[in-house]
């Protein structure tokens, strides 16, 4: 069975703020890449791994335009990111993802697998939620997951994330297809794989490097080939005189921000700790209601 690995796509009606170019016609030009190679190769289903949309305010005429571009595709698999959900949160209840996968008939996978056939099942893994346990053994297992999974640390101080290679160790699906960060690479380790394609779009001055792609893997062969999407020069569709002087305002600031971390630590700043005295606080005058904190204690990390 051939399918086609694709990452994040975040959708959205919202130029960023250094394109220069008609970024909604960017976007559809990348979908019918999307289309005329599935149709090209022959591919059976595709895998999105979370991130479909942008935001989850978005009118109405949005999720027209998409439904209507995207109803052109076959079989999609996918599961929801934290930018498909409300606030950052598990409800995809009246979102646009929520909308657009009901209308087109998308599945959406979880911790059940779901048969397409061939002996090959597919589980997935929302954003925030666990990995799921393989119950189909000896078949072909392939997990769908919006997590941040990395080959090396983005930054220095990043946190919440894991290592492609233990990843992929530890958890002894097939082929892992994973959404969230946006740069692409793949892993493997006896035959079984991780696939990360990275974002569709550059919606960020720092990509200029990234070259949107998705991967076509065959489950038969255990092997895959990488299709750039045509994108145009980087110059072309990016105001780099303003990224310039963003650039030198954030190395400013960076520097103040080293120069802070060398002094002690300032005392009452711990945002996290101000967060939950402060909900601790409404909940003991019982002025918070609940579905408020759980809100805050999702987007916090609990």
């Amino acid at each position: 069975m051939l399918l086609m690995i694709t990452g994040d796509w975040h959708l959205t009606e919202n130029k960023p703020e250094r394109r220069s170019d008609n970024y909604t016609k960017a976007q559809e030009l990348k979908i019918n890449f999307i289309i005329e190679a599935s149709k090209k190769y022959g591919v059976d289903i595709i895998l999105q791994p979370g991130d479909l949309c942008d935001k989850w305010e978005i009118k109405d005429k949005f999720k027209t335009r998409w439904i209507r571009i995207l109803k052109k595709l076959p079989n999609i698999a996918c599961v929801y990111g934290q930018h498909d959900c409300r606030y950052h949160t598990s409800d995809t209840d009246n979102t646009p993802f929520g909308v657009i996968t009901e209308a087109l008939g998308y599945k959406i996978l979880s911790s059940k697998p779901y048969d397409i056939g061939g002996g090959i099942y597919l589980y997935g893994a929302g954003w925030n939620k666990p990995i799921p346990k393989i119950i189909t053994h000896n078949d072909f297992n392939i997990l769908v997951i919006h997590k941040m999974i990395v080959m090396d640390k983005l930054w220095d101080q990043q946190e919440d994330y894991q290592v492609a290679g233990s990843f992929l160790r530890r958890h002894n699906f097939d082929l892992i297809v994973s959404g969230d960060n946006h740069q692409t690479f793949y892993y493997e380790d006896k035959g079984r794989w991780l696939i990360n394609a990275g974002s569709l779009m550059r919606n960020k001055i720092d990509q200029e490097d990234h070259k949107p792609c998705v991967f076509i893997f065959d489950t038969d062969s255990r092997s895959f080939d990488q299709y750039r999407v045509p994108v145009k020069p980087f110059g072309e569709v990016f105001n780099l005189e303003v990224a310039e002087r963003e650039e030198k305002k954030n190395k400013r600031l960076q520097e103040l921000s080293d120069s802070l971390k060398k002094k002690s630590r300032i005392k009452g700043l711990d945002y996290k700790q101000r967060v939950i005295k402060r909900v601790n606080t409404l909940k003991a005058n019982n002025e918070i209601k609940p579905l408020t904190e759980k809100i805050i204690g999702e987007v916090m990390g609990n």
